[in-house]
């Protein structure tokens, strides 16, 4: 974490629960408070609970100024491989396919959501995430009637990947993070990190289960070795699914590797 004369809130949003870890300012930042709140019932999409969740935890903190660092549960995200494409090369083109590969999949409702792709790499497939525009213009909205500025939004899977990346081995070919509703895993393709599969849990044992159906849809493009596993504590108490040995990471969870929303806030510092 950057030194900073401002408070740093790092939140992590995700449909079950909210969390919050306020940093005092100073060259040496010091956890100041942290907060975990259950999201209520939402009345449109499951991100509007989870802002309600949040504005009450900013409520509680007296938050005002400051800097936001959000951390995003992969259930609020879809993802999507973007094939190179000779001749797309400028952003605005790169965008434009990015969109066409998700609106294959979802349909007109790509036309609601914010677009990211990753940067490219010649002659190499990229990965994009999609995030509902309304989300980001509320969270937005929100943290500006604080006076709080939105440092970072980013998906769990690319803050997971990049922290996670000089731990993983030539011979994985997954890397999977396990979250209370949801497992999201990357493939291998190559040199390239771009195959993706994200399943929901709808009961908190199905984690090993979800994963075999994520390991499944690798299967049938050839994939076939090890996985990295990010999870919390006790979520999954496999070493095997499906024949791919699974290995487990840790360190991303700071103090709390039995808490994945306080982690998942704790990811975004």
């Amino acid at each position: 974490m950057s030194p900073s004369w401002r408070e740093r809130f790092c939140i992590g949003l995700a449909p079950e629960r909210v969390a919050v870890l306020r940093f005092a300012r100073g060259l040496r930042p010091r956890l100041a408070a942290d907060r975990v709140r259950e999201c209520g019932e939402a009345a449109g999409p499951a991100w509007t609970a989870a802002l309600a969740a949040l504005d009450a935890l900013l409520d509680d903190l007296s938050a005002s100024g400051g800097l936001a660092s959000v951390a995003l549960s992969n259930q609020f995200v879809r993802y999507a491989e973007v094939p190179w494409t000779q001749g797309v090369l400028s952003d605005r083109d790169r965008d434009a396919l990015a969109a066409d590969c998700f609106r294959a999949v979802y349909g007109e409702a790509v036309d609601g959501w914010q677009v990211v792709l990753a940067a490219p790499q010649f002659g190499r497939a990229s990965l994009a995430a999609a995030v509902d525009k309304e989300l980001v213009e509320s969270l937005r909205a929100m943290l500006a009637g604080r006076r709080m500025r939105l440092a970072s939004l980013r998906p769990h899977l690319a803050i997971a990947f990049d922290r996670s990346r000089r731990h993983l081995l030539p011979a994985d070919d997954g890397f999977a993070v396990v979250e209370p509703g949801g497992v999201t895993a990357l493939f291998r393709r190559g040199d390239d990190w771009t195959a993706v599969a994200n399943r929901r849990l709808r009961e908190s044992g199905e984690a090993a289960a979800s994963l075999g159906q994520c390991l499944d849809f690798d299967r049938l493009q050839g994939g076939s070795g090890a996985v990295a596993v990010l999870a919390p504590a006790g979520a999954l108490d496999v070493k095997v699914i499906n024949g791919r040995p699974l290995r487990p990471l840790g360190g991303l969870a700071g103090p709390w590797p039995e808490d994945p929303w306080r982690a998942l806030a704790w990811s975004a510092a």
